[in-house]
């Protein structure tokens, strides 16, 4: 759905034929998400102004849009909207991740915004930000096989992703968090420990900042292979 969202046009392609074909909108989902690897200044394409909206289109401008043409449909039905973001929208835990990092941070900026100004209209319509941490999904699993992240203290699951947002229809919080655990305690270290910038910046491990780069580049051979095999192709 992402390439179809991401256009501008498609937005209310999707949301009409869902109305159609159903009759109502009483819950949507924005979820797509393009998720660039590799530090910023080492990556001669990611510096391409034409890249850097292209990421935008689809983490930040394409669920606008989607938002905006379902939101006469949510209000007739006194829906709900949850957007998925990202602790990286509150952290921006790695250099590596500059671009999918400051996406989430407008996505956030955007949407809270939006939360604020549909309560001040006393709008039907509520809204959920979530914010996601890591969820071990198949591609996660590829691009992180070779290091140990133990689900249930870092990572999440599928399941109990999915069964969140399921569960956000009902309870309708202003920002759900998943998994809880690590995602309040890096935020409180960004928020309240100056040291915790220092560490994240100086924890590059063995090699430094080159062995940041190459082991990102490994990455990018990894989705690559993923997108190759799940039907993409390389302009994708």
């Amino acid at each position: 759905s992402s390439g179809i969202n991401a256009e501008y046009g498609g937005s209310s392609v999707v949301v009409n034929r869902t109305v159609e074909r159903f009759g109502r909108l009483d819950y949507l989902v924005l979820n797509q998400v393009a998720y660039p690897l590799g530090p910023f200044l080492a990556v001669k394409y990611m510096q391409d102004p034409a890249y850097v909206e292209k990421i935008f289109r689809v983490n930040l401008f394409s669920n606008i849009e989607l938002a905006l043409h379902a939101l006469p449909h949510l209000e007739s039905s006194l829906g709900h909207l949850f957007v998925t973001s990202s602790v990286f929208g509150d952290v921006p835990v790695s250099y590596s991740w500059a671009l999918y990092c400051s996406s989430k941070h407008a996505l956030n900026g955007f949407f809270y915004s939006l939360q604020q100004e549909l309560l001040a209209k006393k709008s039907p319509v509520s809204l959920t930000v979530g914010n996601l941490g890591l969820i071990r999904t198949p591609d996660m699993e590829q691009l992180w096989k070779d290091e140990a992240i133990p689900v249930g203290l870092i990572a999440g699951t599928m399941e109990r992703a999915a069964q969140g947002m399921l569960h956000s229809y009902i309870t309708r919080p202003r920002t759900w968090t998943y998994p809880p655990g690590p995602n309040h305690f890096i935020t409180a270290l960004w928020n309240y420990f100056p040291w915790y910038h220092e560490v994240i910046v100086s924890n590059d491990g063995p090699g430094g900042y080159q062995a940041i780069v190459d082991r990102y580049r490994a990455k990018v051979d990894v989705t690559k292979l993923r997108r190759f095999s799940s039907g993409y192709n390389e302009g994708s």
